[in-house]
């Protein structure tokens, strides 16, 4: 048991830093949970079912990152050999059964919560399934970057759903449409961080690397991430009439989105190291700062 922990810490450490996913899971559900119960008048107070959902959710990002490195697994023997599992500190079918475990255990958590829950994990597990299996059509989905990613990034709504199922204890197809713009969200800035990360200058591209500005260039690229982010922007505005918002929560919006725009104009017209490594940061960091604004927003800059 010593020896499984061991290496499973070095696969956190390495593969999915722990206090960095705390952090962004903690203001994911609370931004989440705090729409979500304002959307049907609800107050909203911390329960149960609100850290049961967060432990719950923790656990569906770690076996969505085992799902990943599993799917990598072949490429990484040769472009990222130091990996956990191409380098053999982890065998695949030990990969495979921890995440199937911690499936159980999300399910487990959400029937403990409450039907509606379960049945959103449920159909959240289920979209994870899918997504390890590529929908089945890999061999076509694989070569298009884009929307392979699109595709993958949508068990953020299915995540959000499942948020909104825990602390209202409605079933999902209950969800009104002011919660349904921040589903749309979530997939919005969950693409910003993934069409982030895999964005470089034009020395840092690699030739058996994969990347977006090398499929789309970086003017493309900076200009998804802008669409995204613009969308991402006329959500919280639209939230900032609907509940009554205050001035500080619009300036923040504001800030965040401004500074987005600036990075990603930069990294398009430079295009070089230190302006993809800029433009990285913020596409990393927008996930993070829109759910504190969004959390501060309806916890205390509300009138």
């Amino acid at each position: 048991m010593s020896k499984f922990l061991v290496r499973w810490h070095t696969f956190c450490n390495e593969r999915f830093p722990i206090f960095r996913h705390v952090l962004l899971i903690v203001f994911y559900v609370a931004a989440n949970a705090l729409v979500g119960l304002s959307s049907v008048g609800i107050k909203g107070v911390i329960t149960y079912r609100e850290v049961l959902c967060a432990i719950t959710v923790f656990f569906i990002f770690l076996h969505l990152r085992i799902f990943d490195e599993i799917k990598d697994y072949r490429n990484d023997s040769v472009v990222h050999k130091d990996r956990p599992l191409a380098r053999g500190l982890i065998s695949v079918r030990e990969a495979k059964c921890v995440a199937f475990g911690l499936i159980l255990v999300e399910l487990f958590l959400a029937l403990i919560i409450g039907h509606a829950a379960f049945i959103a994990v449920l159909c959240t597990v289920l979209y994870s399934l899918i997504m390890y299996k590529e929908f089945f059509i890999g061999s076509w989905l694989r070569p298009k970057m884009a929307t392979y990613a699109l595709a993958h990034t949508l068990v953020s709504c299915w995540m959000s759903v499942f948020v909104f199922c825990a602390v209202t204890k409605l079933d999902f197809w209950k969800i009104p449409k002011v919660y349904g713009m921040f589903v749309l969200v979530n997939w919005m800035i969950f693409n910003i961080f993934e069409f982030g990360r895999k964005t470089f200058g034009k020395e840092e591209e690699e030739e058996l690397v994969e990347s977006y500005s090398k499929r789309l260039g970086p003017i493309r690229a900076a200009l998804n991430v802008v669409i995204m982010a613009t969308v991402a922007m006329y959500v919280a505005y639209k939230y900032g009439g609907i509940f009554n918002l205050s001035f500080q929560f619009s300036l923040s919006m504001y800030l965040l989105y401004g500074l987005t725009l600036i990075c990603a104009g930069l990294y398009a017209v430079h295009n070089n190291r230190s302006s993809a490594r800029i433009f990285r940061g913020i596409c990393s960091i927008f996930i993070l700062f829109y759910n504190v604004i969004i959390t501060a927003g309806l916890l205390i800059w509300n009138h």
